[in-house]
């Protein structure tokens, strides 16, 4: 299984929100490419933008992708998505 996380810049997976899980297949298939960032273990930082405005004030940029130990197809770690986060939360809510 796979968390995805919607990301504000300059904060860390476990301070965004989590919008869902879903099997490795279904993110393969619907999220895009992902390009690996961390391992598990080791929570990256999203990329920050120059802005007074404190990251908890900013809207959601980044989609990571926490895929879990134990699965055959992605090595466990923290994935970038291409999509936004507006596109990913249209999918996900065509599934349920």
């Amino acid at each position: 299984m796979a968390k995805i996380w919607f990301g504000r810049p300059g904060t860390q997976p476990d301070q965004g929100d989590l919008k869902g899980e879903k099997d490795i297949s279904w993110c393969r298939s619907n999220l895009g490419p992902l390009t690996f960032i961390s391992a598990l273990g080791r929570l990256p930082k999203m990329p920050d933008e120059e802005t007074p405005m404190p990251p908890s004030m900013r809207n959601y940029k980044f989609v990571m992708v926490e895929i879990e130990e134990g699965n055959k197809d992605l090595k466990p770690g923290y994935y970038l998505s291409t999509l936004t986060p507006k596109e990913i939360w249209e999918k996900l809510q065509a599934t349920g």
